[in-house]
């Protein structure tokens, strides 16, 4: 891949990532919308505003009136900037706080002023912090002053206000001189509803907030998942090619089956569409070995429960659907399963075979379907990777080429043990089935290096349970894949047969 195209943005994937975590992001929202109304309602102190307007008049000769030229105009403006800076100094002064918290304590006593401000040990409040609560700001080209107050406590926001109609004009006598008056149109009124905290604004930009850890958390998540998620990547990482897909569905249970946990493709649960997915990889693999004299295949994984089980058993029904004499091996001899999803007897099996070799015929077992045979595991061995490495093995493999157009072996996990790269090498090639989502590259790089060394052939991987949005059919209902599904009865998987001849699964 070139690097331009690998440092292009995929912003499909970005909003296909979004959109699948989407019920994270709303859990994230409602939360932090509700964790900032509590905090707003529970945990921040209330605060209150008072405000009124000074209007100061001047009768210095600073500002003229009649005609002016330009430049006294211009000079007009700047003193009366200056003019209005020089009142807002003169009411912020030291002062001046001095004295309103001389009053203030005096008309509400120390036990309220202390609810609001700190009383300090010269028993007054500090002007820095009296300051604070203050807030002066002059009109733009003209004399009025804009005097707001917040504090903890309405009636002290409002007396601070109504000090400053009461005095400041008395401030600014003394401070400037005669010229000089403060007016004030109306006192400052009670206003019993706080301006702080805002509990919507706070609830609203608690939940931005949350909106935003979550994608944080998603793009992280996102960032260190290092999972199957796409067939181009996992193709390219490793130069080997993606054989086949097959999607994620859920099905119906019944209540109290634990024992057929699988599913082959004759299931009537199973959609027409994994059903299509399983065809695909049969015209892959039968493509992938024109050019081998061996037909024989072995099925792993990187780690166990991905579906390497299910997915070997189905690629031999749809060999066999194709007309082709298929044999299906399970020599998984530590766990095998092949004997659970067709539903036949586990005795006399591979481990047999391989004890003695002439015992071979009496332990393959014949199907529901013509044109496919299983060689289950067998008797459980003390050595199953000694004997799946020993020569009777490569001469079981001879003589089973003879009777059959495909074998196709399902193998331990590759990481667990080494059975897998064993029978690789004895094999055209493996395929490896990674879960989407669930496989890591760790893994995959794992069983890779291990493949290599024993120097085993990859014909390629098949990704298994992809989920998309869309439904498969009817039958889907929540909570199991296609690894943990029911199947049918024999008595059911023989009247199929006879409706169907056999080789095609009923829709």
């Amino acid at each position: 891949m070139r690097n331009d195209e690998k440092n292009v943005i995929d912003f499909r994937e970005i909003f296909s990532l979004i959109f699948r975590r989407l019920w994270l992001i709303i859990l994230f929202a409602v939360c932090g919308g509700i964790i900032a109304f509590c905090v707003s309602k529970y945990f921040i102190t209330p605060k209150y505003e008072s405000h009124l307007n000074l209007y100061v008049q001047s009768n210095s000769s600073i500002i003229k009136n009649g005609n002016n030229s330009t430049s006294e105009k211009g000079n007009d403006v700047n003193n009366l900037k200056q003019l209005t800076n020089t009142y807002i100094e003169v009411l912020n002064d030291d002062l001046v706080m001095q004295d309103m918290s001389d009053e203030l304590i005096k008309r509400f006593g120390e036990d309220k002023i202390r609810t609001v401000f700190t009383i300090d040990s010269e028993n007054s409040i500090p002007a820095n912090e009296l300051r604070d609560t203050i807030f002066i700001e002059s009109v733009p080209d003209t004399l009025v002053l804009k005097l707001k107050v917040i504090t903890k406590d309405p009636e002290i926001s409002v007396a601070i206000c109504n000090y400053f109609a009461l005095y400041s004009d008395q401030y600014l006598h003394k401070a400037i001189g005669n010229e000089s008056v403060a007016k004030y149109m109306s006192w400052a009124k009670y206003n019993g509803v706080p301006v702080s905290p805002n509990k919507i604004k706070n609830s609203a930009l608690g939940m931005v907030a949350g909106i935003l850890l979550s994608l944080l958390l998603i793009f992280i998540m996102d960032f260190f998942d290092d999972s199957v998620r796409n067939v181009n990547t996992l193709s390219n990482r490793y130069n080997t090619a993606v054989i086949g897909e097959v999607g994620h569905f859920k099905t119906k249970l019944k209540s109290g089956d634990k024992k057929n946990r699988f599913v082959s493709l004759f299931n009537k649960y199973v959609p027409f569409t994994v059903v299509e997915n399983y065809k695909a990889i049969r015209t892959s693999i039968i493509y992938s070995l024109t050019s081998y004299d061996k037909k024989v295949i072995s099925v792993s994984s990187a780690e166990p429960f991905e579906g390497k089980s299910i997915t070997a058993a189905n690629i031999a029904i749809t060999l066999a659907q194709g007309g082709n004499k298929v044999l299906l091996i399970d020599a998984d001899l530590r766990n095998p399963v092949q004997h659970e999803i067709f539903r036949i007897s586990e005795k006399k099996g591979l481990a047999n075979a391989l004890t003695n070799i002439s015992d071979l015929d009496r332990c393959i077992k014949k199907t529901f379907m013509d044109k496919l045979d299983i060689l289950s595991a067998g008797d459980a061995v003390a050595n199953p990777s000694e004997l799946v490495a020993s020569e009777n093995m490569d001469k079981l493999l001879e003589k089973l080429e003879e009777k059959y157009t495909y074998i196709i072996i399902d193998t331990p996990a590759v990481n667990f043990f080494t059975d897998a790269v064993e029978i690789a090498k004895k094999v055209s090639g493996m395929v490896m089935v990674v879960r989407y989502k669930e496989t890591s590259s760790a893994d995959i790089d794992s069983a890779m290096s291990r493949i290599e060394f024993f120097e085993a052939n990859m014909l390629g991987f098949i990704i298994n349970d992809i989920k998309t949005r869309r439904k498969y059919n009817k039958f889907v209902t929540p909570n199991r894949s296609i690894s943990a599904v029911p199947r049918l009865t024999d008595a059911q998987i023989q009247s199929r047969n006879r409706n169907t001849g056999g080789n095609k699964s009923k829709r």
